[in-house]
């Protein structure tokens, strides 16, 4: 009789998170041949005060710093849906991070009425609302 393997789904979250990042900045790349934004504030342009790149850049890491030990813990490993969405707020905020030292600002391509973001911010957002749907699932 052969046993039945568990696999890991971190592996496969974090080719997850890696395939995100990578195309967040392959579109971008696209994007600065065409039509885009500069986005100098925070997710969707929220926050855009002049002069603040470089407290942006510092905040963003020290996000992703938590973010990563949080990723690392006990708890987290055996929760699949968290570690999930970790890793794509982990991959949007990297994202957003190498625009943002690179550039000066993030570049957003998405434009619709209300705001203009990217496949980073759409990765953080998609990561939040897991993690959310996670919790108050844990509380019912």
């Amino acid at each position: 009789m052969r046993k039945k393997s568990k696999r890991n789904p971190s592996i496969y979250f974090l080719l997850i998170a890696l395939i995100v990042l990578i195309a967040d900045r392959i579109t971008k790349h696209l994007a600065l041949q065409g039509n885009y934004l500069k986005n100098y504030g925070l997710l969707f342009g929220t926050f855009d005060i002049p002069g603040l790149r470089w407290v942006f850049v510092i905040l963003v890491i020290l996000v992703l710093v938590f973010l990563i030990y949080v990723l690392s813990m006990k708890d987290i490993k055996k929760n699949p849906l968290f570690q999930l969405g970790l890793l794509l707020m982990i991959a949007g905020l990297i994202g957003n991070v190498i625009d943002r030292i690179f550039y000066g600002f993030i570049i957003d391509f998405i434009n619709i009425r209300v705001s203009a973001f990217n496949l980073a911010d759409a990765s953080i957002t998609a990561g939040a609302l897991l993690i959310i749907f996670k919790l108050i699932r844990k509380e019912r």
